[in-house]
């Protein structure tokens, strides 16, 4: 009777093996080390990518906090600046402490922040009116500057990720 699972000649099944013909486990070794080698170089390179990407992001939200919080600082200013009575000293005070901060900050030096915030306390004299209980309505440059910023900080950051894809086609084509 025929066996309907292995019908003859239907199935491809291995060549019978001879005495003397070897087993073939040089080349599967072999392949097996070519491709263990391949997946280390893959995480190796996926590990860096990824770092350098988390570096790029963890870049630009530091970079953003810190315009978020220069930026409340110089509404407080421009409040103090416009008010009738706080004192001119605490507001120098405020200023002072402005400068030191953004030259201790690595963007600070990047965005250029303490010549535009010693512009802006030379310049900004804009103040809403004697009625005005709205800080954020005081101010007109140093709005311009935040602005500013703000768009560098895209551009840098787009730039940086330009970089690294051409760093990684130079990386993928050298290979």
């Amino acid at each position: 009777m025929n066996n309907v699972n292995d019908p003859p000649r239907w199935n491809n099944q291995p060549e019978p093996r001879r005495p003397g013909d070897g087993d073939g486990n040089q080349w599967n070794y072999a392949l097996l080390v070519a491709m263990l080698g391949g997946l280390a170089a893959f995480c190796w390179i996926w590990t860096g990518e990824s770092q350098r990407e988390i570096q790029k992001k963890d870049w630009y939200q530091r970079a953003t906090a810190t315009l978020k919080e220069l930026e409340g600082q110089l509404v407080e200013r421009q409040h103090v600046y416009c008010s009738y009575i706080q004192d001119r000293d605490y507001r120098l005070e405020m200023e002072k402490n402005m400068l030191l901060k953004v030259v201790k900050e690595p963007i600070g030096g990047e965005l250029d922040l303490e010549t535009d915030l010693k512009d802006i306390f030379k310049r900004d004299t804009y103040c809403a009116g004697l009625l005005n209980t709205n800080k954020r309505k005081n101010g007109n440059l140093m709005w311009l500057y935040l602005k500013h910023w703000q768009l560098q900080l895209t551009v840098q950051k787009q730039k940086r990720a330009e970089e690294a894809v051409l760093r990684e086609k130079t990386r993928s084509h050298t290979k």
